[in-house]
């Protein structure tokens, strides 16, 4: 049974107006123009997803409707075992100094400090569109903007390779840049804390380390980011990939100082692709 809460990322009780608010913010990335660009078979799914988003706000906006469907829903998660229900969205698994321009989360309590903001909603409509979506934009930006690059099969990301630059006369030639990208369906520090470990122990040859695009479709605050990051180094002892969170409905991304060239120029495609 489909539940329209964990579609539309809102709570059981969540009143008339937020559920109103969590369908506009969700029916607008599968906006027809929105996805124009992306070929028949990724206009036909965001088509079923607005589709579902759509039920999803009648159910829910009708209190009769409403009352009959939680009925429903709470008798069929009674009698269906959490493991075999449908997902919607896979589960989220020396210190660097303010990595994007904000300072590191030092935790509520602390003299004149307020206290952290709750964490964006996990999106859960049509993940799996959003990420193919995503890697088919990415590839074809990479071919444009990279030139050149050996692919590399690395467990837990989606796609990573090598780049290889091309060597200029009488000029120091560019180093090699490996890149890890990973899609997650919040870039919060709990994706940091997964992908981390996997970045530090890939280190092709002729490279020092990896830079990771991390990419989701929606972003926690810089400053719980940042914090994140820190933390990972700490624990690391200094070492790790350069780490560049990305929200992909627009492409913005937080660029740590570090960023090879190469990462910046990726992103600055990707971003007048979507203009």
């Amino acid at each position: 049974m489909r539940n329209y809460y964990d579609l539309l990322s809102v709570t059981p009780d969540a009143p008339p107006d937020e559920i109103k608010k969590a369908f506009r913010r969700e029916i607008a990335r599968y906006h027809p123009d929105k996805v124009q660009h992306l070929g028949k078979e990724f206009q036909e799914m965001a088509a079923g997803i607005a589709a579902d988003l759509t039920e999803a706000q009648r159910i829910l906006m009708d209190p009769a409707l409403r009352t009959k469907y939680d009925q429903e829903l709470q008798s069929w998660s009674a009698r269906t075992p959490a493991a075999s229900r449908p997902v919607d969205a896979p589960p989220a698994a020396a210190p660097v100094e303010r990595p994007y321009d904000a300072p590191p989360s030092s935790g509520p309590g602390r003299s004149g400090e307020e206290p952290a903001a709750p964490p964006p909603p996990r999106p859960t409509a049509g993940i799996d569109f959003v990420k193919r979506a995503t890697l088919s934009k990415l590839r074809e930006a990479i071919g444009d903007t990279l030139g050149d690059s050996e692919p590399l099969t690395v467990r837990d990301f989606d796609l990573a390779l090598v780049t290889k630059p091309k060597r200029v006369l009488f000029k120091k030639g560019e180093e090699p840049v490996c890149l890890l990208m990973k899609f997650v369906s919040l870039v919060d520090p709990q994706a940091i804390a997964n992908v981390w470990p996997v970045a530090l122990r890939v280190k092709p040859p002729g490279t020092t380390s990896c830079a990771v695009l991390l990419m989701g479709p929606g972003m926690a605050p810089a400053r719980d980011l940042a914090g994140a990051v820190t933390e990972q180094r700490r624990r690391s002892r200094g070492a790790g990939p350069v780490l560049v969170p990305v929200d992909v409905r627009d492409w913005e991304a937080l660029f740590p100082p570090e960023t090879p060239a190469a990462v910046r120029s990726l992103i600055e495609r990707l971003k007048i692709d979507k203009r």
